[in-house]
């Protein structure tokens, strides 16, 4: 790791052929994030599988982290499958929804419930760690006005205000959401599955992403979230519990901070002669 002017700053600094090999045979457990790094949409970037395929053969264990929290950990293995990249397990994946609920588990009290703005793979998720929940779907305002809108029903087992991708987002979830965080104040946790504002999509196009949800929580309550994705230290915990390894990353920004054993990072080099992968080491 480099240090950098104004007090140490981390920096990462490219690995030429050489080096990037030694880091290769270091490692033994490799991440891979997946939306924007190894497929796109419904495409596969291309060389991504092939590469995966020769580091599986050559005995890489791989692991996924993603903050998409729109697909369950299943959904992830089905569609590493349909696009060509080497089978893999849901033990290898590590999503935000997954995470999520695991870190909800540990910090709320035994029955605690949480109010979801999110998918239905988000509260599958919550479901498999025995977690209660409502709000995915759509919702409507409980009236034409602003006072019926501010005595909805309040479910009291609620605690936790989770925010993740929710494609059915809308006034009256912002509405529901605020109202359990004021009625619980500190005690009911805002969390977020991540800060990404665009997901990227095939042909350069790309859509919001659930860091603009999360921020209409935020502004909305006027408190920050808690959040579990990356670049933020939670999801790595998750993921150095379960393989306590060395660890190389191919994400060119989101792990710039975190020091899970021995850390570097990849990113796929587009060339006229097609692509490869190009680590950094920090």
């Amino acid at each position: 790791m480099a240090g950098g002017g104004g007090g140490g700053q981390r920096r990462c600094r490219r690995l030429e052929a050489e080096a990037a090999r030694a880091v290769l045979d270091a490692a033994d457990t490799l991440l891979f994030d997946c939306d924007g790094v190894l497929w796109r949409g419904e495409a596969a970037v291309s060389g991504a599988a092939a590469a995966l395929g020769r580091l599986a053969a050559a005995g890489k264990r791989l692991c996924y982290v993603t903050n998409n929290s729109s697909r369950t950990r299943a959904a992830y293995t089905e569609k590493l499958r349909r696009l060509g990249f080497p089978p893999a397990e849901p033990r290898n994946v590590f999503g935000s929804a997954y995470c999520a609920a695991r870190y909800l588990r540990q910090a709320l009290p035994p029955g605690a419930a949480a109010y979801v703005l999110g998918s239905p793979a988000l509260a599958a998720e919550l479901e498999a760690v025995g977690i209660p929940h409502l709000g995915p779907g759509p919702a409507a305002l409980p009236g034409p006005a602003p006072a019926d809108w501010a005595q909805a029903p309040l479910d009291p087992a609620v605690r936790a205000v989770l925010v993740g991708f929710d494609e059915h987002f809308s006034y009256a979830k912002l509405c529901q959401a605020l109202r359990y965080l004021l009625r619980g104040g500190t005690d009911c946790l805002l969390v977020g599955t991540n800060r990404d504002h665009r997901l990227p999509l095939e042909g350069g196009a790309a859509i919001p992403g659930t860091g603009c949800l999360v921020k209409a929580v935020e502004t909305a309550a006027q408190r920050e979230a808690f959040i579990v994705g990356k670049p933020n230290r939670y999801m790595f915990d998750c993921v150095a519990r379960q393989e306590s390894c060395s660890v190389l990353h191919s994400s060119t920004q989101d792990l710039l901070h975190h020091p899970v054993h021995r850390l570097a990072l990849c990113h796929w080099h587009q060339h006229p002669g097609g692509s490869h992968l190009l680590p950094q080491l920090f």
